[in-house]
């Protein structure tokens, strides 16, 4: 593409702001591929999300209007919705860490002892053990501490 067509091209990608000096930005590329998503049969996670009946809410079909209510997406964290059986609307969705969507997650585990409920991660964090050994314990004891009672949620 000559440099004309180029400048052209970039200036047309600058107008809502998705598009800096030729690059996309975050929040760009959040909210194209959450359309992408919920809106285009052709996308491979369509299934999972406009296939189950999750959808983006028609005022952020416009990015502009996306970006004024999400703000900018902080390092390090992602789109999460908070009831995940519900689409994209700004009530229902939050920046969140990646830590923050595993648990929130319909296959999540939670684990109690009454005063505590956390993932298994941060139960084996509390008692002062590995991930890996308090799965051990609560496959083989059915607890992560002997003699603590422990449930699954």
């Amino acid at each position: 593409m000559d440099q004309l067509t180029r400048e052209k091209w970039m200036a047309s990608r600058v107008k809502h702001g998705g598009y800096m000096n030729g690059k996309e930005s975050p929040e760009h590329y959040v909210w194209r591929s959450m359309i992408s998503r919920c809106h285009d049969p052709r996308s491979k996670a369509y299934s999972q999300y406009g296939g189950r009946g999750i959808t983006v809410c028609d005022q952020w079909r416009t990015y502009e209007n996306f970006v004024a209510d999400m703000g900018l997406r902080p390092e390090g964290m992602s789109i999460d919705r908070i009831n995940n059986d519900e689409g994209y609307y700004p009530e229902n969705c939050r920046w969140a860490t990646r830590s923050e969507q595993q648990k929130n997650k319909s296959s999540t585990k939670l684990y109690t002892n009454g005063e505590f409920t956390g993932t298994l991660v941060e139960c084996a964090t509390l008692v002062g053990i590995g991930k890996e050994l308090a799965f051990w314990r609560w496959k083989n004891w059915g607890t992560f501490v002997r003699g603590q009672t422990w449930q699954l949620l």
